[in-house]
């Protein structure tokens, strides 16, 4: 019995050693299979892996897959090139790491079934380039196999210059497998060149309560005042005006720091006169701004403006125009240092307060002239309802102007600047009220000034200040006070009145829900006829 147990002990340990050597984790798996989804697959479809077992067990969880001998995160993978990709799957069998199948697998380009056109820009000017691109609908970029023609013409790349203003359609062709296939179509503008001519450059703006100071200015420019500067159009502003016209204003920041009006005019002198106040025969009021709160020392220290006149082109071109006057360009800025002396660094003793450059910003186009005529009918007139010169009746805020149009206008259109004032505790600066006008008494127009958010504008304040506060404000916040933003132009409205007939007319304005408080607050306004002859 001994000899029997003994024999009975090794059969049983022998039968374990040779279990484990065949699964040392007892599942049977000595051998992993790998297989794919797919044998060849299209760019942007994803592959799926499964790997089983010898004994048909789905490990696929447990297993570690390797494109390209690089390690995935998943048992699915999306091909990003064309090509053959090798794969296979690793898994660990006890202590054993037990290695698939490698599977290779083609990876194909999706056809071109489609080509999609688009342009760098919509409109370029005359001389600048357009740069066209085509993808496909497999995204590739097709830009430099592709064929191009701009109004049918071939074109040699996807490049085109335009050298005449005008309208452009631009399309492409590419060709795959012996099939021709054409993009959509674009159409792109080819824009007269810009012209760009300085009418002031930097001129200092000084104390508008001061006496006039007499500090140089530059060649042909003359200080009317400290808060004014006149210069005489030559004859390379004028030639540089077709009949496109924008006037850029840039104020710089010196010491004033509030918010203060600025102002675009016209003087229109007798020809070959030499300028005076006294001697102006037309004035226009042509473009009004408003300064932010700026502080010299911080960024951005200057504002643009930008005010489209293209009304004023005609005047400039006009024959007959030109002969009878010369133009006087002025830029017209009120500023004070008294705040900025002692708030600002640098500013201390000093009486300038704002630098001032002006450019005229036009075509080099041609145009068909019609001859203009135009009629100032009140200039930076002031309004409001305790002045017998700014009201019809006193405690009314109406105020009527009477003037006369010397020759019948067709195409007319009557020009309006107007923006409320008064920064006294319920000042008309706050109070956003209707404006009513009329001509020859028939309403033409009922607005409310304001109405649009100043966040835009917030860059440029960079004093501090009541207005903006030290956080942005809601659209709702706004339109509840603002009349006008620091650092915006004050909107030029204009209104078709079609035929004008000679002789007397009268423009006339209503505000009556204005308060006028304490008697303080105005608003100057500013219009103008024109039309053609």
């Amino acid at each position: 019995m001994k000899k029997i147990s003994t024999i009975l002990i090794l059969f049983l340990l022998a039968s374990s050693i040779i279990s484990c050597s065949k699964d040392d984790n007892g599942s049977g798996i000595s051998k992993i299979i790998l297989t794919a989804s797919a044998e060849t697959v299209q760019l942007g479809n994803s592959l799926t892996f499964t790997v089983k077992g010898n004994n048909d067990t789905d490990v696929t969880s447990e297993s570690t897959f390797y494109v390209n001998n690089q390690l995935i995160s998943a048992n699915t993978y999306t091909p990003t090139a064309e090509g053959e990709i090798s794969v296979v799957a690793k898994y660990t069998s006890g202590e054993k790491l037990l290695e698939s199948n490698i599977l290779m697998i083609n990876i194909t380009a999706i056809p071109v079934t489609d080509i999609v056109l688009t342009s760098n820009s919509p409109s370029l000017e005359v001389g600048e380039t357009f740069t066209f691109t085509v993808i496909a609908n497999n995204q590739a970029n097709l830009s430099n196999e592709a064929t191009f023609y701009v109004n049918d013409t071939e074109i040699e790349n996807n490049t085109f210059t335009p050298e005449l203003a005008g309208n452009y359609d631009v399309k492409a062709t590419y060709l795959y497998n012996n099939a021709l296939i054409t993009s959509n179509i674009v159409s792109v503008v080819g824009l007269p060149s810009t012209t760009t001519s300085t009418v002031f450059e930097d001129v200092v703006f000084y104390d508008g309560y001061a006496a006039t100071v007499n500090e140089p200015v530059q060649s042909g420019v003359i200080r009317v005042n400290n808060a004014s500067y006149v210069t005489k159009l030559n004859e390379s502003h004028l030639n540089s005006i077709s009949n496109k016209l924008k006037i850029a204003v840039t104020i710089g920041a010196l010491c004033d720091n509030y918010d203060r009006i600025g102002s675009v005019f016209i003087n229109f002198m007798p020809k070959d006169q030499a300028f005076s106040v006294e001697s102006v025969a037309k004035r226009l009021e042509v473009g009004r701004f408003i300064t932010p709160f700026m502080n010299k020392n911080k960024t951005p220290n200057e504002v643009p403006y930008l005010f489209d006149t293209d009304n004023l082109a005609l005047i400039f071109n006009d024959p007959a125009i030109r002969a009878q006057y010369d133009f006087w360009m002025e830029l017209n800025v009120f500023g004070v240092p008294y705040a900025a002396n002692t708030q600002i660094s640098g500013c201390a003793g000093r009486n300038d307060v704002f630098l001032g450059t002006m450019k005229f910003i036009s075509t080099d186009e041609s145009y068909t002239h019609e001859n203009q005529g135009f009629t100032p009918v009140a200039t930076y007139q002031i309004v409001n309802n305790y002045s017998a010169s700014g009201t019809d009746v006193i405690g009314e805020t109406t105020k009527t102007f009477t003037f006369n149009v010397a020759n019948a206008l067709s195409n007319a259109k009557i020009y309006v600047i107007s923006s409320n004032h008064g920064a006294n505790t319920g000042g008309e600066e706050y109070n956003r009220i209707n404006h009513f006008i009329y001509l020859d008494n028939t309403l033409i127009d009922t607005y409310k000034p304001g109405g649009k958010s100043c966040e835009e504008f917030r860059v440029y304040n960079t004093q501090g200040n009541g207005i903006y506060g030290s956080t942005p404000k809601t659209l709702a916040q706004w339109t509840s006070f603002n009349n006008w933003c620091p650092g915006d132009i004050i909107p030029i409205r204009s209104y078709n009145i079609n035929n004008v007939t000679q002789g007397t007319h009268t423009f006339k304005v209503e505000i009556p829900d204005a308060q006028f408080v304490n008697g303080e607050g105005y608003v100057p306004f500013s219009v103008y006829i024109q039309g053609d002859l």
